[in-house]
């Protein structure tokens, strides 16, 4: 028994000097004790070092009897070998994290080695022919002689885009089925869910301070995303500068992590201002609790009536390198697409004016009211007016074009706690392909209903007369309907597509 009780002691006195804390001396008594508690209760209010430091204190004895501590160390202070052999047990998301805290936290999670023995952990298998141990040994030293003249960082490089190019194998196949009536890949939601692509707005205050909020719910059409951000607790709209929309991808795939949380890419979208919000949105809808205001492109805020606080936002994005533009941009700068290269042709005199295809489609995000394709389009010479290609897809004239559109127009919304309808207002998504297929003009946009002074009387349609309108610097749109009353339906009875004279000449080497 006295035995295994200096093994005690022995193993008490090992544990305590590892932890730079001195045993208490055995002639201590309950005295002793208090006085250690009453020196703990005085230091509470001392400063308390900062997360993330190992601490250790040594308590020393004085002539009065008091209990002084003499150091404090840090992860910082440890040495470089120390830690350098703590970060080879950190898995790939806390190594990446690690080496945001300090520069010298940097440094040594860029090493090589480290990233090496992760990246054949993955990707390098191991051959199972036997080898001479002294062969194993000769041939790691040389492995690592080999690893560190490599450039600093080398390897971690190489293992991410290793990973990035695995996690992207499959999309490309995802990507070539091609809808025929939109001319957009038609297994676009599967190609978002296999790349784990997710969005999210981030709100910055005149200060600086940013308030970053995921997306609470998307919903896909045939040609376009949309998305709906709501929270219990927005910022201030008046003291807001910046309002961001982007695309994020986890850098790794969900089984290269540990985690749900790993680290992931933000690329930029596009950026608002919000500074001049009532000079430069355009107010689309509004019920009893919310109106809606949009910022193009395809941005809709939606405000108390009571006051003007933010309560949702949506934002509508077209399909058109959509992936490309939420995985290759940066954090500042949004993904540029490379230049079209045109492809004159001087044999056809109306080049550029023949062949054109219209997708358009009148939707809510849940439901679509109106949905159609147009083929064998063309513009006449002398209908190049005021900078803008005339291209008439429903004529007020031809009865035999007209449509009707399927239920109401209306805009959902929904917070945490409350829920509406904005009617007159829905989101039109419109894609023009050139004769060749490829898109020439794509957007999505926010719309409203806007009634006419001027109704057209005809005796087929005695009704309310109504427009939808939307321009940017690439096109225009321009849509006529009529709300029958005894059908409870809208009849479309004009429809008529505008492209800038700068767009197609840059597109196919012209000069209208």
């Amino acid at each position: 028994m006295a035995t295994g009780g200096g093994r005690a002691e022995v193993a008490k006195g090992r544990t305590s000097r590892i932890f730079g804390v001195n045993p208490r001396p055995r002639g201590i008594g309950a005295s002793a004790r208090v006085t250690l508690q009453h020196v703990g209760s005085e230091q509470s209010g001392a400063r308390q070092p900062a997360v993330g430091h190992v601490c250790s204190r040594s308590y020393h004895e004085t002539k009065c009897g008091k209990l002084r501590s003499t150091s404090l160390t840090t992860v910082e202070s440890l040495p470089w070998e120390v830690l350098l052999k703590i970060f080879t047990y950190l898995d790939v998301s806390c190594l990446l994290c690690a080496g945001c805290v300090s520069k010298r936290f940097y440094h040594m999670s860029n090493d090589n080695l480290i990233w090496h023995r992760i990246y054949c952990s993955y990707f390098v298998s191991k051959s199972k022919a036997w080898k001479p141990k002294a062969v194993v040994i000769a041939t790691e030293k040389l492995s690592r002689i080999s690893i560190q003249d490599s450039p600093p960082g080398f390897w971690k490089k190489e293992y991410i885009r290793k990973c990035t190019s695995s996690g992207t194998r499959g999309v490309g196949l995802l990507l070539k089925s091609i809808n025929r009536y939109t001319g957009l890949p038609s297994k676009f939601r599967e190609a978002v869910k296999a790349l784990g692509i997710t969005w999210m707005i981030a709100l910055r205050e005149r200060t600086g301070k940013e308030h970053v909020h995921e997306q609470s719910k998307a919903c896909f059409s045939d040609t376009s995303a949309t998305l709906c951000w709501n929270s219990a607790v927005w910022p201030p709209l008046c003291g807001l500068k910046t309002l961001c929309v982007y695309g994020i991808t986890p850098l790794f795939r969900p089984s290269k992590t540990a985690g749900m949380h790993g680290p992931r890419r933000r690329s930029l979208l596009v950026e608002y201002d919000l500074t001049t919000l009532e000079e430069s949105s355009t107010f689309i809808g509004c019920d009893k609790l919310v109106k809606l205001r949009c910022l193009y492109p395809g941005l809709l805020l939606g405000c108390w009536q009571e006051d003007g606080e933010l309560a949702v936002i949506f934002a509508n994005l077209h399909f058109h390198q959509l992936i490309e533009k939420s995985t290759l941009g940066s954090v500042s700068c949004p993904y540029m697409p490379p230049p079209h290269d045109p492809v004159p042709d001087d044999v056809v005199s109306e080049y550029g004016l023949l062949g054109y295809h219209c997708h358009i489609a009148l939707h809510n995000g849940r439901s679509s009211c109106m949905s159609g394709s147009f083929h064998n389009l063309f513009c006449r010479k002398e209908s190049v007016q005021n900078g803008f290609l005339q291209i008439m897809i429903i004529s007020l004239e031809n009865e035999s074009q007209h449509s009707t559109i399927s239920g109401s127009i209306y805009i959902p919304w929904n917070t945490e706690i409350l829920k509406g309808k904005i009617q007159h207002c829905c989101l039109m998504d419109v894609t023009v392909l050139d004769e060749t297929e490829k898109p020439f003009w794509c957007i999505s946009s926010p719309v409203a209903l806007q009634s006419t002074s001027t109704p057209d009387i005809r005796f087929s349609y005695l009704g309310k007369r109504q427009t939808i309108e939307y321009k940017d610097h690439e096109g225009k749109v321009h849509m006529e309907l009529i709300w029958l009353e005894e059908q409870q339906q809208y009849f479309i009875v004009n429809l008529v597509l505008y492209l800038s004279v700068r767009k197609v000449n840059a597109w196919f080497s012209t000069s209208y």
